[in-house]
């Protein structure tokens, strides 16, 4: 039998192996909109701000990080904390297998007890697997923006999709920000 993945909170040690994962999104295809691979001083600073304030997780086994997924906030404006915006990058060898819906389970649920009353996702096209997984996850679609940026010489459209996440309370509770630790998560 394969040993079983783990699901634990990102540590600023794993911003390497990150950056290898997120690289190739990068590169090719309309999975982000960032054309240029960032520095990783400034990527690691940039996950650690993240993990700072809202659920950040990664996926592993025997010790290799093979997927990681994390919240962000949706907008600036204070309107808006209840609202964020979720990500799931896995390794090649890590997709197919189920495990984004794994990772994507554990955020989501994480967000609720934190507050949070909606989650957007958005997934440039074409990108039938990021689709599949989101729908699977619960969310929907809300809309598509044609040609909502230019990379590796095409138009790329985003396709916004969202969950709720809580009743919409009036008012709702207030979110919950802040690094929490959290227990692990053994997937066999």
């Amino acid at each position: 039998m394969e040993n079983p993945f783990h699901i634990r909170d990102f540590s600023t040690d794993d911003a390497a192996e990150i950056l290898n994962i997120y690289q190739p999104y990068v590169l090719s295809g309309p999975y982000t909109f960032e054309t240029t691979v960032p520095d990783f001083a400034e990527f690691e600073t940039r996950l650690e701000q993240i993990a700072n304030r809202f659920p950040f997780f990664v996926l592993t086994q025997d010790n290799k990080l093979l997927g990681y997924a994390y919240a962000l906030t949706h907008r600036e404006r204070a309107a808006y904390r209840w609202a964020v915006e979720t990500s799931v990058y896995l390794a090649p060898e890590a997709q197919g297998l189920g495990l984004g819906k794994h990772l994507y389970r554990h955020l989501l649920g994480h967000l609720k007890t934190r507050h949070f009353t909606h989650a957007f996702a958005l997934i440039g096209l074409p990108n039938e697997a990021s689709l599949r997984l989101h729908r699977a996850s619960g969310f929907e679609t809300q809309t598509i923006h044609t040609k909502a940026g230019w990379k590796n010489n095409n138009w790329i459209d985003v396709c916004w999709m969202k969950i709720n996440l809580a009743n919409n309370e009036n008012p709702p509770a207030e979110p919950i920000f802040g690094k929490i630790t959290t227990e692990l998560v053994i997937i066999p």
